[in-house]
Parts: structure tokens; C-alpha cells; sequence
């Protein structure tokens, strides 16, 4: 039990410099990471729409999907963040009851879960709106900017 406690504790603190961007999914590591699987967040896209040539119709959907992710996860982050407070406080405590912490864990992880299960829903369907040529001239910036971080 208590490998099992102290293996927790170790995936959450591993995740946790990652828990509170995970909520907005918007920092510089998260871009990184999401486009590294060949998923372009909806910023991107909104910030380069006119090179990009995004439909009217594209961004359209584009933004539907974007309202529906947020209408999905809106409730989910006010528990999330408050279920975090809760978990941090016991994790605080001197004397760690693991019959109160473990569940509040469990808690945490599955919100997380769910939230980056909707996140990936949106970046997919998000990348499905794309033609081949967007794809190909994201990929083709994306290339640029390494090399010139490597200049």
C-alpha cells in the first residue's frame, strides 16, 4: 500500500508543474508537446487564419468546436481546481491519511483524464477541418521556426 501511495505521489508531482497549464492547455510546453503529435492548437490556427487561406466556413466550425469544447469542460475545471486545493491541503498534512488522500488522488486523475480526452477530441476534429495544403504550410512554418531556433 504504501509503494502504492508514494508511486502516486511521484506521477503527481512529475504531472504537477503541468496541472495548472493543463486547464487552459495554452502555454509554451503544451504547444510544443501538442505539436509535436501533428495537432495544431486553435490559436495557431486563429493567429495565422488569413496565410493560411481558413474558410469562412472552416472557421465556422472551427469556432463551434471551440464553443462546444468549452461549454464540455467549463464545470469540469471549477471541480478540477477545487479538487486540487483539497488534495493539496491533505497532501500538506504532517501524518498523510491515505484512506482521505488516495480518493481525493483518484479524484484528480480522472479530471484530468477527462480533460485532456476533450482536449484531444477538439485538436482532432480541429486538424479534420484543415485541408492538406493548411496542414502541409503549419508543418512548413513549424520546420522554419526550428531551424531558426537552432541558427
Amino acid at each position: 500500500m504504501t509503494k502504492n501511495v508514494i508511486a502516486i505521489l511521484f506521477a503527481l508531482f512529475v504531472a504537477a508543474p503541468g496541472m495548472a497549464q493543463d486547464v487552459g492547455m495554452d502555454g509554451p510546453r503544451n504547444h510544443r508537446q501538442i505539436l509535436a503529435l501533428d495537432l495544431y492548437p486553435p490559436d495557431i490556427i486563429m493567429r495565422y487564419q488569413q496565410q493560411l487561406g481558413i474558410t469562412n466556413n472552416q472557421r465556422k466550425k472551427m469556432l463551434a468546436l471551440v464553443r462546444n469544447f468549452q461549454e464540455e469542460v467549463g464545470e469540469l475545471q471549477w471541480e478540477m481546481q477545487s479538487e486540487q486545493q483539497v488534495m493539496r491541503q491533505s497532501l500538506r498534512e504532517m501524518n498523510i491519511d491515505q484512506k482521505v488522500v488516495l480518493p481525493q488522488i483518484e479524484r484528480v486523475l480522472e479530471m484530468e483524464s477527462q480533460f485532456k480526452l476533450a482536449h484531444f477530441k477538439l485538436l482532432t476534429a480541429i486538424k479534420n477541418e484543415l485541408t492538406e495544403e493548411q496542414i502541409g504550410m503549419i508543418q512548413e512554418r513549424l520546420k522554419q521556426r526550428r531551424n531558426q531556433r537552432q541558427q
